[in-house]
């Protein structure tokens, strides 16, 4: 099996909960998450992986990777149960049918992210390897943050200098704190923010076209020859990427500037709806939509600010 990029390596000791009534799909995940150190515990139905969850001297979970569709309890039902468990725990939800409506409702019940059949291995491996690693930062806890009152963090990097996991621990390290999100969802908005960091890094600096993708099955990936290529080039590993943090007893706004070309920003001008965001747009711009109260872009589309409000 070819393997994942740097940014996703092994990970001995890892637990991964994963459920779904499809054989093919059990061993098709399971193979692919084994083959990076991972220990994953399949589970043909809900009952059976809560029952797991509970049981006494079960593992620490990382991750749990469920299908929506199955008979009895449903993957939104997962959602509601593991919650009720292990608050801080995150769960990835599969589909094979692809609507608004499910990614609003996964996302609005806590599910760290939500991927579409037929799988796409290398997309989930890499989404995988991200949780696990926040998932395990975050519970590292919030002592001492819950008497701020206001904050203002400033960050410039160069694109080769850029450590997303390490940024993202600074810039969620207030939500749960100050009121912007609570320990089940936290996970979600950490997502949207790396999805944000990659997007001004890799399509923002680097230049690079989604378009490139290849899946596990592929014998190499021509986007991660062309990131090496690219990082290792002057001319865009010297671009700098800006980030402002401006939080108070209201307001969370992320700012995140690249020195990329831009895209056309009046594409957006009406907000292309269902499918159509996805298709055009990526992940990352549905997810800011779902999870965010505020999406702006500047004018050149190599800025985005995101807001959350306190509820």
């Amino acid at each position: 099996m070819q393997a994942v990029p740097e940014t996703a390596m092994t990970r001995q000791g890892t637990h991964i909960l994963l459920i779904d009534d499809d054989d093919a799909v059990l061993d098709l995940v399971e193979t692919a998450l084994g083959h990076y150190g991972m220990t994953v515990h399949a589970c043909s139905d809900g009952g059976q992986a809560i029952a797991r969850l509970q049981a006494p001297g079960a593992p620490e979970f990382d991750l749990v990777i469920s299908d929506i569709n199955m008979d009895g309890m449903d993957g939104f039902e997962v959602i509601q149960r593991v919650k009720a468990v292990e608050p801080r725990l995150p769960v990835v939800l599969m589909t094979g049918q692809a609507s608004v409506e499910y990614a609003i409702q996964a996302l609005r019940l806590g599910a760290a992210n939500l991927f579409v059949k037929p799988l796409a291995l290398r997309d989930l491996v890499q989404s995988v390897f991200h949780l696990v690693d926040l998932h395990r930062d975050l519970r590292l806890g919030d002592d001492g943050l819950r008497g701020l009152v206001n904050e203002r963090r400033h960050f410039l990097f160069r694109s080769d200098e850029l450590d997303i996991p390490s940024l993202i621990r600074h810039l969620t390290d207030r939500l749960v704190p100050m009121g912007f999100a609570s320990q089940a969802n936290r996970d979600v908005i950490a997502m949207a923010i790396h999805e944000a960091l990659v997007n001004a890094l890799e399509h923002g600096n680097l230049e690079l076209d989604s378009s490139l993708k290849g899946d596990l099955s592929t014998a190499e990936d021509p986007y991660e020859r062309m990131r090496a290529a690219r990082m290792a080039d002057p001319r865009y590993a010297s671009r700098m990427i800006e980030v402002k943090l401006a939080l108070d007893t209201e307001r969370y706004q992320l700012e995140i500037s690249d020195e990329g070309p831009g895209f056309d920003t009046s594409r957006l001008d009406p907000l292309p709806a269902g499918p159509e965001l996805g298709a055009n747009f990526g992940r990352g711009l549905p997810l800011f939509h779902l999870i965010m109260d505020e999406v702006h872009f500047n004018a050149r589309g190599n800025q985005v600010r995101l807001v959350l409000r306190r509820k």
